[in-house]
C-alpha cells in the first residue's frame, strides 16, 4: 500500500474509531461515567499537608482541614465495627467543584452527597456548604465501604446492597440515614412499610422495594426519603444481627472480605437465611412495642 493510501486509510480508521466509542459512550452512560472517573481519580488531587491521604482541590482546602480532623474518630470507629484495621489507608477526595465532582464519582450526578469509588470516599461540596453536620457521618459511612472493598479481591462477588449499606449505617451511627429516627423506622416496620432486601440495586433510589408504599415526609422529597428509611431499617437489621450474634457477625465479615458469596456465608455464620432472620428481626420489634405498650 503506498504511503498516501496508508495514511488515508489510518485516518479513515481513527475517525470510524472516534465514532465507535462515541456512540458505545452515548448508548451506555455507565461506560462514559466510569472512563470519566478513571480520568478525574483523587489521588491525583494535592494531598494536605499533615494527612496525605485527604487530597482536595484547591478551593476545597478548609473543608479537607475539617475532614482531617475528623477522620481519626471515623477511621477508629469503623475499625472498631468492622474488627480490623483498615487494609491501607483511606482515600478520601474534597472536592469544591461539583462538576468536578460528579466526574470523579463514577455516576455523573453531583447531587450524591458522597461515594465510593475504587476504594476512594469522594465527598461533595455540600458536604463542607448546606449539609455541613452531615460530614462526619456521611464520612464514616464512605469509610466503612471503603473498609470492605479494601480487603476484598478484585471481581469478587458483591454482597447485596442492603447489607454493605446497613453495615455502613450502623457502623457510622445513623450515617446515609438523616432524617428517619430508629424510633420512626421501627414503626414503619411493624405498619408494613418494610424495606424489600433483595439483590436489586440500591443505586436508583426511586426503585427500592417497599412490602407497603411508604407515606410521604413532607419534611423529605420522594427520593430522599425511600432510600433514608431504606438504609435506616437495612442499618437496624445489621445491627440487630451484630447484637444478635457477634461472633457470627464477624465471621461473615471475614467471609465476605476473602471474597466469599454472601448467601452461603450468611448461613454458615448464623445458621439460617438472611430472609429468615429479617422475619425474626420483624418479630422482635413487633413483641418489644408490645412490651412496653403493656407499662
Amino acid at each position: 500500500m503506498s504511503a498516501p493510501r496508508a495514511l488515508k486509510f489510518a485516518g479513515i480508521w481513527s475517525a470510524a474509531l472516534a465514532l465507535a466509542v462515541a456512540i458505545a459512550f452515548a448508548i451506555r452512560p455507565p461506560l462514559r461515567h466510569a472512563v470519566a472517573a478513571l480520568l478525574n481519580d483523587p489521588s491525583n488531587l494535592p494531598a494536605l499537608a499533615g494527612a496525605a491521604s485527604v487530597h482536595y482541590e484547591p478551593r476545597a482546602l478548609a473543608c479537607a482541614q475539617s475532614v482531617a480532623e475528623i477522620a481519626p474518630r471515623a477511621i477508629a470507629q469503623i475499625e472498631s465495627i468492622h474488627g480490623r484495621p483498615f487494609a491501607q489507608p483511606p482515600t478520601v477526595g474534597v472536592y469544591a467543584s461539583y462538576e468536578n465532582y460528579g466526574s470523579a464519582n463514577g455516576m455523573g450526578d453531583p447531587g450524591i452527597a458522597a461515594v465510593t469509588r475504587a476504594g476512594a470516599a469522594l465527598l461533595s461540596p455540600t458536604l463542607c456548604g448546606q449539609e455541613r453536620d452531615r460530614l462526619e457521618g456521611v464520612l464514616a459511612h464512605e469509610l466503612s465501604h471503603v473498609h470492605l472493598s479494601g480487603w476484598r479481591p478484585l471481581g469478587a462477588p458483591r454482597p447485596p446492597q442492603w447489607f454493605t449499606e446497613g453495615l455502613a449505617v450502623m457502623a457510622s451511627n445513623g450515617g446515609g440515614a438523616e432524617g428517619v429516627s430508629i424510633e420512626d423506622a421501627a414503626q414503619a416496620i411493624r405498619d408494613g412499610y418494610r424495606v424489600v432486601l433483595d439483590e436489586r440495586p440500591w443505586i436508583d433510589f426511586a426503585g427500592l422495594g417497599f412490602e407497603r408504599e411508604p407515606p410521604r415526609d413532607p419534611k423529605l422529597d420522594a427520593l430522599t426519603q425511600r432510600q433514608r428509611l431504606a438504609y435506616r431499617q437495612a442499618g437496624m437489621f445489621v445491627g440487630w444481627l451484630r447484637m444478635r450474634d457477634q461472633n457470627a457477625f464477624t465471621q461473615l465479615l471475614r467471609a465476605l472480605e476473602a471474597g466469599r458469596p454472601f448467601g452461603p456465608s450468611f448461613e454458615s455464620a448464623f445458621g439460617e437465611n438472611a430472609p429468615q432472620l429479617w422475619l425474626r428481626f420483624v418479630s422482635d420489634l413487633s413483641q418489644r412495642s408490645r412490651r412496653g405498650a403493656g407499662g
